[in-house]
Formats: structure tokens, sequence, C-alpha cells
């Protein structure tokens, strides 16, 4: 039995269809309309075909109207192609959420008659519109393949005649005995990335786009080979597609650098038209310790703007509190961006401002929606114990986030920040924290199976930041309900105060 895949093509400009603006073809480079494009498109008999099996297959413009064509396949089966265009093809540095709203409309549109899509798009903005769509298409269970190419479809040396079938390949699985991938996609050179995990890496190599924190989704070769285990799953039929067109483009986004003024930020910080703002730090999430700087950052989360700390770093996560120069982003309640792109958390963040409400939008920014990090984040934060008021015991608890899966927690880190330690005379000094055992004191041994260890130093007076990763025990005893903290000084005169104590856990999302 011959197999028919229906796939529909929108092209909204960019390289892959870019020509000459004048006869001249020493002129400028612009997209060209759609029938331009098309007419490129390779159109050879199957007699023809040779070693580059994939270009050159039999590509014949159907009875259908002008804009669809039928591509032969070995074997009988077959991929007919529905072409569209934005009425007007723009370059990518064009492209806005305004743009990713059509798109996602269009697709939707026509949702239920093909089995694949593929937008093609300029690169320079490609990735930011891949996270866009990944966020706005709700329950998708189709193939959405965004693609384009280095050098434009007329250039003779060129890439965009392999990216283009590549993509169809990939989106018209029905035809051509592929795996389904239901999630939007890019697919460029000899790579098959989860669109809201690409970023644009080289602007001359062939394969311009990388995926710098988590694996790909395919390689293209002589074989299309899909990682089927990194797949996101099909949505059950019971859950129909649409689209969500919120998007708050309130937000901005700032990289930190050496010789900054704060004066620079603040303007950013507290301008009331701003709602969401995405830090590009130092490292595992570092900024400088400018007390100002940090005081503007704190009015603006206290003012309601959810501010998001990302790494400048392509590969790695941002870790509050690993640095001391993270932590006091952290007691700002500054939010992790843990290991997203740029792209990927822009969009999130446009999407996140525009869909929750009140304390939801803090939780879901650290919460995997589409695959966009490897962990989802639950900061669990207990409060302070002023340096006016310690104490020798103390006991607090937090109800975490329901969607927390404790059968999937992969790291708890404790962490105090500004402790101190009163009447201790410089002498060594010994904490018991104890988990979900409100009844411990001074008295219970630190090899109860509740203790989380201690937290030992010598005091001289000065506020002190301490870290613990308390993984392997807290999987044993976190148990379903409330997380409790029971804190004990060794001592009976010592007591101690803190200006935050708090318990981060990472779930593999």
């Amino acid at each position: 039995m011959q197999d028919l895949a229906r796939v529909y093509v929108l092209y909204t400009g960019g390289t892959i269809g870019m020509g000459p603006e004048t006869d001249d073809p020493n002129s400028p480079l612009v997209p060209k309309p759609l029938k331009e494009f098309v007419r490129l498109l390779p159109h050879k008999s199957p007699k023809q075909v040779t070693a580059s099996k994939i270009s050159d297959r039999n590509l014949r413009q159907g009875s259908i109207g002008g804009d669809t064509y039928r591509l032969e396949l070995d074997g009988g089966n077959a991929i007919e192609l529905r072409f569209e265009s934005f009425e007007i093809p723009v370059d990518s540095s064009d492209i806005s959420p305004k743009d990713w709203r059509e798109m996602a409309l269009k697709i939707s549109t026509v949702y239920d008659e093909y089995d694949g899509f593929v937008i093609l798009h300029g690169t320079d903005t490609m990735a930011f519109t891949a996270s866009g769509l990944s966020f706005m298409l709700e329950n998708l269970g189709k193939p959405v393949v965004l693609t384009g190419s280095q050098l434009p479809m007329a250039e003779i040396r060129t890439d965009a005649v392999l990216n283009f079938i590549n993509a169809v390949y990939i989106a018209g699985y029905k035809a051509t005995d592929l795996p389904l991938i239901p999630e939007v996609i890019i697919v460029f050179a000899d790579k098959i990335i989860r669109g809201c995990r690409a970023t644009k890496a080289s602007s001359t190599d062939w394969a311009g786009f990388v995926s710098p924190n988590f694996p790909l989704l395919g390689r293209i070769g002589e074989h299309i080979k899909v990682n089927t285990k990194f797949l996101l799953p099909k949505p059950p039929e019971s859950r129909r597609f649409f689209v969500n067109m919120d998007l708050d483009e309130n937000v901005f986004s700032i990289n930190i650098f050496p010789g900054f003024k704060k004066e620079q930020y603040e303007k950013i910080f507290l301008d009331e038209n701003v709602k969401g703002i995405l830090l590009s730090t130092y490292g595992a999430g570092n900024v400088p310790q400018d007390e100002d700087f940090l005081n503007a950052i704190e009015t603006a989360v206290k003012s309601g703007k959810v501010v998001v700390n990302l790494s400048q770093c392509q590969v790695g996560s941002v870790e509050m509190g690993l640095y001391e120069a993270s932590n006091f982003l952290l007691e700002r309640g500054v939010l992790s961006g843990l290991d997203m792109t740029l792209e990927a958390a822009l969009a999130k963040l446009m999407w996140i401002l525009a869909t929750q409400y009140d304390s939801g939008k803090y939780i879901q920014m650290q919460i995997s929606q589409r695959g966009e990090q490897t962990e989802d984040l639950f900061d669990l934060r207990f409060g302070q114990v002023p340096h006016d008021k310690p104490i020798s015991r103390h006991t607090v608890s937090v109800t975490p986030d329901g969607r927390l899966d404790r059968d999937r927690i992969s790291r708890v880190v404790l962490r105090f920040s500004g402790l101190k330690v009163h009447n201790s005379k410089d002498d060594l000094v010994a904490l018991k924290v104890f988990m979900n055992m409100p009844s411990a004191n001074r008295d219970t041994n630190e090899n109860e199976r509740r203790c989380l260890g201690l937290i030992t130093f010598r005091d001289d007076g000065s506020l002190r930041t301490r870290i613990k990763n308390v993984t392997t025990i807290s999987n044993d005893v976190i148990g379903k309900g409330d997380v409790i903290l029971t804190i004990v000084t060794d001592q009976e005169d010592r007591k101690v105060s803190f200006d935050g104590l708090f318990l981060t856990i990472y779930v593999e999302s």
C-alpha cells in the first residue's frame, strides 16, 4: 500500500529565498516572492537521480492550484506539498512576536488537514521563532519544522536544497517511515534540534545552529536518524490542539559587563512599563556585589517584576548561591534561568507574564514547559531569624508547590545566608539541621536518619553563607506534605540568626 503524507510549507522569507534586489547581480540580497522561490526547487525526473539521493527527488507541480506540489519517493510513496507565504516575505531580522502569531495562526487554520508543517525562515532569528512557537502551540501532536539556509537557493553552492528536502522528509514522516516528532524543531545541515534548545552559533558554517545543553533529537547523513528517547511525548487524543496567542512583550534583556554603572540599569529596573527582565550574568549566575545595583534589583522584584538570572555562557547552568556573588540575587528574589538559551528564556518570559497569575509566574518560570530546561527548580524559602532576636532552636515549615515530583528529585541544596552565631566566644560552632522532625532537640543524635547534617564553622562575628548538599538524606525523608526544618545549636547559651534559609530542590524535567 502506497503512503501519502501532506505537508504545509510556509515561506516567510530569509536567506533561503533571497535574490538580488534588481537586475544587477551585485545589488543587495532581498527576500523574493514565493513564486520565484518555488521555481528554484529541484524538478528533475527519477531517471536523473544521482548519488545525492535526497536532494534530487522528483518534484512535480500538481493539479490542485499553482501552490500544490507532489514529491515522489521510492516505493511509490509521496509527499504532497502546499505552499503559502507571508504577504510580504521579510528578512528574519525584522521578525517579531507579531509574526510568530501569524505563523501560529496559519498552522492552526490548516492543522487538521496536514501531517506536518515546514516554516522557511531566515537564520538570524530562527531560534527565537522556534522558541516562541514552542510555547504558543498548545497540545502539539505533529512536527513543526523550521529551516533555512546560509546561502540562497539560487546559488550554485547552496545548502538550501538539502535543508528544505530534509525538513520536508521529517514533516512528511508518514511517507518516509521516520518517527513522529511532535514538537517544534529546527532542521539545519546535519542536525535535528529541539526548537527551544537551539541557538545560532555561526553565520558561516553549514551547521549554523547548536543545542548547547541538550542532546540532538537526530542526525542527518546518508540516513536520517531520530533519537526517539529524547522526544517529547505526543499528547493524548483527548487534548485538542490550539494556539495561545497571549504574549507580553514588555520584557527586556540586559548583559552584565565589567565597568557598568548602576544608573544605566536603574532606568530599566524601575521602568513601570517593563514587567520582566532577563539578566545575563557571569559564569554560574554571578554579578558584582555593588550594593546600589543589588538594591535596584530588589526594588524591581518587590514592585512585581519577574527578574530571571541567565548565564552568558552557552554551556552550563545558573546555580545561584553556589558563589557569594550570586547568593545576593537569590536573596533578593531573582529567579534562576537554569540552562535555558537566551532565545528560550525570552520567549518563555513573554508567555509566562501573559498566561500565569500572581505567584504562578515565579513558580512556572522555573518549571520546564516544553523541554526548554534540563531540570525544574523549586526554591523553598524559610524566611529569616532577625539578628536582634537570635534563637537556640528554630522550627519552620514550607508547603512545596503541588507540581513537585518527589520521585524525580536530582539534587537538594541547603543554604544559610547572613548566618551569625551569638555568644560563641570564637569557638568552633556546630548547628544540627533536621528535616521533618519537629521534635528534634539538642540531645537528638546527629546520626538520626532525618538529620541533614552539621553546619560547622569558627565564628568571628561576621555574617556567613553556608551551603550543604543534602540530596541523599532528603530523598529518604522529604515525604509528601510540608517540608519542616528544625535548627538546633550545639550549646544552650549559643544562639543563631540569619538573613535567609533556603532549600533548593532540583527535579529532572
